[in-house]
């Protein structure tokens, strides 16, 4: 009998401390997940203010163009400018962070905007607004190096040949009226041949090889100069233009390849002034544009262009400039 009250005894206290302490444990177990969760949410809320976590989408992209590089060499190529021109427009496309159009062409070349080391700026930059770019970006082919050297002795002997360039590229807003990169880069590229008793049959045209290799090389610095490009776009603020408005549309010469969304506000503001040193004559740049009123994105004209309504304000024109509000 005392046997048995024991064991009915002890099982009713097991089953009071399950009873008083399994709630305690769901409980303390729930406490920690919602501790959980507010730590996350106040983590996430404290990076950053919700307009920096916008910002990090990132500007629309900017429209960019190249003109054909001086050539400041004894290798006197003309074609090597527009060898150099032509991979940095296609190391920039590649990388995404620029609207480069295939179908600019300047009559004008880098060598008809420098005067010694200083550029001039005031037509350079009424070069990029008939262009319609927001970038441009002139340069400098400065040093090339081309050296070769064989094996004198030997039934096979190897020739080796290396080519070595300097250049320089200068990047321009036209719409700020400004510089606001400066860079330069060298590259090389190399080759070698070995060849029975150091006779190079192919070898018809040594000149024709030379130039080749300065232009891989050339190619090489481009490629490096695009990288930084393209890591200083981030930092340079986009703006568009009104190209039409007819009735109640306004279309704007930027769209879906620059990266504009459905949706986008604009502000629109007038297009400043020009403005020039009244002693020497010197272009100091575009005075800021006064605003109008926004503008909202609502569809996508060719490959890039926008259609927009008018969200707020008035008296827009052809020619006044467009920025992300």
């Amino acid at each position: 009998m005392n046997r048995r009250f024991r064991t009915v005894a002890w099982m009713a206290v097991t089953a009071l401390f399950a009873l008083t302490i399994g709630p305690g444990c769901a409980r303390s177990k729930q406490y920690k997940q919602e501790q959980n969760y507010y730590r996350a949410d106040s983590e996430f809320t404290n990076r950053g203010s919700s307009i920096d976590k916008a910002e990090k989408f990132g500007q629309p992209k900017k429209k960019l163009f190249v003109l054909p590089f001086m050539n400041d060499t004894p290798f006197s190529d003309d074609q090597l400018g527009a060898v150099a021109a032509g991979e940095l427009l296609r190391s920039l496309k590649i990388t995404g962070r620029a609207v480069v159009p295939d179908d600019l062409r300047s009559a004008d070349t880098s060598r008809d905007f420098f005067s010694g080391d200083k550029v001039r700026l005031s037509p350079l930059i009424r070069e990029g607004k008939k262009l319609g770019v927001t970038l441009l970006i002139i340069g400098k082919i400065k040093r090339v190096r081309y050296r070769q050297k064989g094996d004198e002795v030997g039934l096979f002997r190897q020739k080796r040949s290396i080519a070595a360039v300097d250049v320089e590229m200068r990047l321009f807003d036209c719409a700020e009226g400004k510089e606001v990169m400066a860079t330069s880069k060298s590259a090389d590229s190399s080759s070698s041949q070995v060849n029975l008793f150091g006779r190079d049959e192919s070898a018809s045209d040594p000149q024709s090889q030379r130039m080749e290799l300065v232009s891989e090389a050339i190619r090489n610095a481009m490629r490096l100069l695009a990288a930084d490009i393209a890591r200083a776009l981030e930092k340079i603020g986009w703006e568009g233009r009104i190209a039409k408005i007819s009735g109640g549309r306004v279309y704007v010469n930027s769209g879906r390849a620059s990266g504009l969304n459905i949706g986008d506000i604009l502000k629109v503001m007038t297009a400043g002034e020009d403005i020039y040193d009244p002693l020497t004559g010197a272009y100091m740049g575009r005075s800021q544009g006064q605003p109008k009123g926004t503008l909202e994105v609502i569809d996508f004209l060719g490959i890039d262009g926008a259609v927009a309504s008018i969200h707020s304000g008035g008296g827009f024109f052809e020619g006044d400039v467009v920025q992300l509000y």
